[in-house]
């Protein structure tokens, strides 16, 4: 009963503070990992991209120093627009793609045995993140938080 009474409780400044920072990192780390298989669409420049990064920043300066700017409902429309922000660039700008992978075919002077092609190791990239995924679902959690 004292564990249900703890999670009713409003979270101390400090516990909302290093929940924004981790929030904030995760969606950096998502972004630095998707970064290479994330492509905008319709046609647009390529640095287009770099909008992505005003997310995090926006909540790494909110959860370091707390500016008092604003008032608290302000913040939640703000971080509302955010959220929906988020997703309404993750339907319409960018959109992931698979990286092609690179077949090592042997070098030799015989003819090459199309039975073995399968057998040839490739180079792939080793992990990419989806970021247009989660940032539907980070721009989802912004909305609901």
């Amino acid at each position: 009963m004292s564990l249900i009474s703890k999670l009713v409780q409003k979270p101390s400044d400090k516990t909302i503070r290093i929940t924004r920072i981790v929030f904030a990192i995760l969606l950096l780390a998502t972004i630095l990992l998707g970064w290479n298989v994330t492509r905008t669409e319709f046609s647009l420049p390529e640095q287009v991209k770099y909008i992505l990064f005003v997310f995090p920043i926006i909540g790494l300066i909110r959860s370091i120093f707390d500016p008092g700017i604003f008032r608290k409902k302000i913040w939640k429309w703000t971080i509302f627009g955010l959220g929906i922000a988020m997703v309404l660039i993750s339907f319409f700008i960018i959109e992931d793609y698979t990286p092609v992978t690179v077949q090592i075919l042997p070098i030799s002077t015989e003819s090459i045995d199309l039975a073995n092609v399968g057998n040839t190791p490739t180079i792939s990239l080793p992990f990419t993140v989806s970021t247009d995924n989660f940032f539907v679902f980070y721009g989802f959690v912004l909305m609901i938080m």
